[in-house]
């Protein structure tokens, strides 16, 4: 009777305490001989049930921002996106031009926070740009409108070795627009007197599936900390739209040996450590120059 009882209340109750899971549908016996015959026959899914409703929750997983609005904290959400370019050998430095030209215009607009060119160390053919975006789509689409794009898109054309391709991703460090911006001297056209060489290196990602939370919530802790070390000028971490499992880390040093004494951090060690066993594949990382912005002061997260 007690089994009959918590079956029926089984029944009842599961789709109000789990409104999302993918309860099969059935007709519950109208009579008692009936009932029992049907808990019978249903015995033996009942372990398929509990795995569908496992498999459903995990799907259904909360990202790092809805779980930052339940415990009462505030993330904002720009869209960055990485444009990958190979331009014709001999054509380096009158790209950097035209592409230096098209930055300080652009990190004017009010729904870009960020445009950073850099140049790939091994490979100097090679720049990425790094444009942040507060607006998401909208603020690229306005971008492209702008003259100062249209002639870096004709100027460069000739340029390319290859067609440019681009990823997206969502920020998820700096958690706040002020951790994007440029300075506001930068912002306002300001120029920059003099050049610092900073070394970035792009750190990629893969996760397993289902530890996405887990990994960002360990990245975001390692990049609080990263970003007070003397040698570093930014730590930010992203996260790829078309595959959550997938993350770059975006590391700003102002020197070579910045890289090895962030090696030594106990929060660095930490990070490691936590994330081993969530890594699908081993990580990989390549350097970049800066190009864009010159100075330091307008690469270093605001303390």
């Amino acid at each position: 009777m007690c089994r009959l009882v918590s079956c029926c209340l089984l029944l009842v109750c599961l789709p109000h305490a789990f409104p999302f899971a993918a309860i099969p549908s059935v007709k519950v016996p109208e009579t008692f001989g009936a009932l029992r015959k049907f808990l019978d026959l249903q015995k033996h899914d009942s372990s398929k049930l509990l795995a569908g409703l496992r498999q459903h929750v995990s799907r259904r997983r909360p990202t790092a921002h809805s779980l930052s609005r339940m415990s009462g904290g505030s993330s904002e959400t720009s869209m960055g996106i990485l444009v990958f370019i190979t331009c014709v050998p001999g054509t380096e430095e009158a790209f950097k031009e035209a592409s230096l030209n098209n930055a300080k215009n652009s990190v004017q607009e009010a729904g870009i926070a960020r445009f950073d060119c850099i140049q790939s160390i091994t490979d100097p053919t090679k720049f990425v740009l790094v444009e942040v975006y507060k607006t998401g789509a909208d603020g690229q689409a306005k971008h492209r409108e702008t003259a100062h794009y249209l002639k870096w898109r004709d100027t460069v054309a000739d340029m390319m070795a290859e067609p440019r391709t681009a990823v997206k991703y969502n920020t998820i460090f700096p958690e706040s627009f002020k951790g994007w911006d440029v300075p506001q001297e930068l912002s306002s056209g300001g120029a920059e007197d003099g050049k610092d060489n900073l070394l970035a290196v792009h750190v990629s990602v893969q996760c397993k599936p289902g530890t996405e939370n887990d990994f960002i919530q360990a990245s975001v802790e390692n990049a609080k900390n990263s970003v007070r070390e003397p040698g570093i000028a930014r730590f930010d971490v992203l996260q790829n739209q078309e595959d959550a499992t997938k993350f770059l880390l975006i590391e700003v040093y102002r020197s070579e040996a910045a890289t090895l004494e962030h090696k030594e951090t106990a929060h660095y060690k930490k990070w490691r450590d936590t994330v081993q066993d969530m890594m699908a594949q081993p990580r990989s990382a390549l350097k970049y120059t800066s190009c864009f912005p010159f100075l330091d002061q307008n690469w270093k997260y605001p303390l």
